[in-house]
């Protein structure tokens, strides 16, 4: 993520850390399923979608104790509205990094080449995710994470104060989660 949300070297260093270990429990997943050209059936999707909790089970089995990364792991595919797994959490439950995280993971997969379908690009990623808002994603994350893939000045100094302090708050356990 480029620094136009102009987050503490610290939260970004979390950002990354978490967005590296994020989907560790596809290393479960059997590869027929991870890499099937089509659609998945009820069952492969089942199986696909246990991925966020194995995850999470793996890293504390490691010993992990970065709550950030260990919350991202587990909740990277819960929307706002309670239609996402592991957990079905909604709104507040919903810890903001995770809700960034989330939006950061959604466009890396519109994005990027998949073995059922080509990428797509920047300004057909970020329409989808703009109409994700504001029932599954946060709009005004979605704006601030568009406009730091655009380089632009464009989230203003309060609000970029404002996420930076949601985002520490979360990392010292004390926001929404």
């Amino acid at each position: 993520m480029k620094r136009g949300l102009r987050l503490s070297i610290g939260d970004r260093r979390s950002f990354v850390r978490a967005a590296l270990v994020h989907d560790v429990g596809k290393t479960k997943i059997p590869l027929e399923i991870l890499l099937k050209p089509g659609a998945l059936t009820a069952e492969e999707m089942k199986v696909m979608r246990a991925h966020a909790a194995l995850g999470h089970e793996m890293l504390l089995a490691s010993g992990m104790t970065d709550k950030f990364a260990l919350a991202v792991t587990r909740h990277h595919h819960e929307m706002l509205d309670g239609s996402g797994y592991p957990d079905g959490l909604s709104g507040a439950a919903i810890s903001d990094p995770v809700r960034l995280l989330t939006i950061c993971d959604i466009y890396a997969a519109l994005t990027e080449d998949r073995p059922y379908r080509a990428a797509m690009s920047q300004a057909k990623a970020l329409e989808i995710l703009r109409g994700m808002a504001p029932a599954k994603l946060e709009l005004a994350l979605v704006e601030a994470f568009a406009a730091s893939l655009a380089g632009e000045g464009a989230v203003s100094q309060a609000d970029n104060m404002a996420l930076s302090g949601r985002i520490n708050s979360a990392n010292r356990g004390t926001a929404r989660s």
